[in-house]
């Protein structure tokens, strides 16, 4: 799980339509080589579309690559959660609908970040969560041809659809939005994937800030242990649960029943430590130090969280 100082390095690519983004950013990960790297696409992030703009839309009228088309907000929150370490819910957009899906992608956190998008530049406030900013410049000749085959083959488009929305919206757009925006850009990639070169140089760099964390991460090793900190007893029951929970091949029913079953054994050792005074009667039990257990003639009154209600024990 990634620390909240220094927060997962996260990477920003931004460029024209069709420009290489997605194969910057997975060639990238590739060479990064390390787990939990979570690439994230701003194409998730479009906003519903009203019945007028889904007609607008499939008359290829509808203008998908101004800011106005984008869920800024959701994007923010969710960018910002992943930096925390946090797990989030990301939409899944359908591009032949046009419109989201009812199923949304669940992430579980990351250790690198890169995030990619035509407008991933034009927000001032996602500009300042972004580590490292990258624009892929790309020829607009390329960048058109690019599309065509795109949207043709990929997302059920034709010819003639293709070539109005690219000359109504997206041209104007990318001069108008994105292309001013290359003076963000930390780095800029011509060629885009082809361009080994300041790849190895955006490597390096998400490197460096992998080291800051791991630094972080690791400078308390060698310290001895707060005196405040408990650590549960790793009995046999302890051992299954976490092998079961770890297992990749473990049901999802079976995780959440063994993960709440810790929980409550965690909780229920946490909640021994707490001063307890219990009166049945005339007789009065007061352990006077905040133990697990007390004496074996006395009664032990511990709170265990069974079905959400308290419990004694009798004598031992």
């Amino acid at each position: 799980m990634c620390l909240s100082l220094p927060s997962c390095p996260l990477s920003g690519l931004c460029g024209g339509s069709a420009s290489g983004k997605t194969t910057v950013a997975n060639k990238i990960i590739e060479a990064l080589d390390v787990p939990w790297v979570v690439l994230l696409s701003m194409d998730s992030f479009y906003k519903v579309l009203n019945k007028e703009q889904q007609e607008a839309a499939a008359r290829n009228e509808y203008n998908f690559d101004h800011p106005d088309a984008f869920d800024f907000d959701l994007l923010i929150s969710v960018l910002r959660r992943l930096k925390e370490g946090k797990s989030v819910k990301v939409p899944v957009y359908d591009f032949t609908t046009h419109s989201r899906r009812k199923e949304w992608k669940i992430i579980y956190g990351a250790n690198v970040i890169v995030f990619e998008g035509i407008l991933a530049f034009a927000n001032k406030e996602l500009l300042q969560l972004l580590d490292m900013k990258v624009f892929v410049d790309t020829d607009s000749d390329i960048r058109l041809v690019r599309r065509l085959k795109r949207d043709i083959m990929e997302r059920g488009r034709d010819v003639a659809g293709v070539i109005k929305q690219y000359s109504m919206f997206v041209k104007p757009s990318f001069e108008q939005y994105i292309e001013p925006t290359v003076q963000a850009a930390d780095i800029v990639v011509p060629r885009g994937g082809e361009n080994f070169v300041a790849l190895d140089l955006i490597v390096q760099h998400v490197h460096s800030q992998l080291e800051k964390v791991t630094a972080l991460a690791s400078a308390h090793q060698g310290q001895p242990l707060p005196k405040t900190l408990s650590v549960l007893e790793s009995t046999p029951q302890v051992r299954g649960m976490h092998t079961i929970i770890r297992n990749k091949d473990t049901s999802r029913d079976e995780f959440i029943f063994y993960s709440k079953r810790l929980m409550r054994l965690l909780i229920e050792h946490a909640l021994s430590f707490l001063p307890l005074k219990v009166t049945l009667g005339t007789d009065t039990l007061a352990p006077t130090a905040p133990c697990p257990g007390t004496t074996a003639r006395a009664w032990t009154a511990d709170l265990a969280l069974l079905g959400g209600a308290g419990h004694l024990r009798g004598p031992s």
